[in-house]
């Protein structure tokens, strides 16, 4: 009597024991792994549609429109080329003859009431023109817009990656230090007389800061490109800590 019942409390007690998992599959059968969280895409940059670039305005300065499509991946709002003809030609100024950065006062001229037009559509807080100086030692910038310090903050940005021209000249308007900054006495001239450069009628126009951005058209191609997109993305960084969207 005593040994059965021994021997009914030792069953009892084998049947309570906890059971493992392995306990409860077949040999050599790894558990399933647990399902891993599927990570969240990267948040897109987000980009600003009041920073406007022209390219292509003197079509034997090709570097502009040569990074064109570049600037659009970039998310800049881009039109080029202003002068088509001079850039399938190599040729500084339009079909007609006529130096297009010299038209945006007047009416007859299609190519800057393209511009014109694209202009009204994207109005810029700040325009970046881009060009080359067929005959220049070092990068420079031309701004419309006297009071703003954006040219200078963009050529110290940057000082470490170029020697800017030290006396940059635009017609009878002398630079220091890489950076040519019409007075508004020479701005008022320029209405008078009806010399409105692309830079020129955008400052006009809409009140912003229009930068012609130059580089020595004797560099290569590549360093061109290269300095193009530089000036571009430095801009928009110090425009956009200023100007948050």
């Amino acid at each position: 009597m005593r040994t059965a019942l021994l021997l009914m409390l030792c069953v009892l007690a084998a049947c309570s024991r906890p059971q493992s998992v392995a306990d409860n599959q077949p040999a050599n059968v790894a558990p399933e792994p647990k399902p891993q969280p599927v990570p969240e895409p990267p948040p897109k940059p987000r980009y600003r549609t009041d920073i406007v670039i022209t390219t292509g305005v003197h079509g034997n300065e090709p570097s502009g429109y040569l990074v064109q499509d570049r600037l659009i991946e970039l998310g800049f709002v881009v039109f080029g080329p202003c002068n088509p003809w001079g850039i399938a030609n190599n040729q500084r100024h339009l079909q007609d003859g006529r130096d297009l950065n010299r038209c945006f006062a007047y009416d007859d001229c299609p190519e800057a009431e393209a511009v014109r037009e694209f202009l009204r559509h994207n109005k810029p807080g700040l325009l970046l023109d881009l060009h080359e100086d067929p005959d220049g030692t070092g990068p420079y910038l031309i701004q419309n817009g006297p009071e703003d310090e954006l040219g200078r903050l963009i050529i110290d940005a940057l000082r470490d990656d170029y020697a800017w021209d030290p006396e940059p000249q635009w017609g009878p308007v002398k630079g220091a230090d890489g950076l040519i900054k019409p007075t508004r006495g020479m701005l008022g001239f320029q209405k008078l007389s009806k010399v409105y450069s692309l830079a020129y009628y955008a400052w006009l126009t809409y009140g912003c800061t229009a930068i012609t951005v130059e580089v020595p058209g004797s560099w290569p191609e590549d360093q061109r490109k290269a300095y193009q997109l530089k000036v571009c993305e430095t801009a928009r960084r110090i425009f956009s800590e200023r100007n948050p969207p």
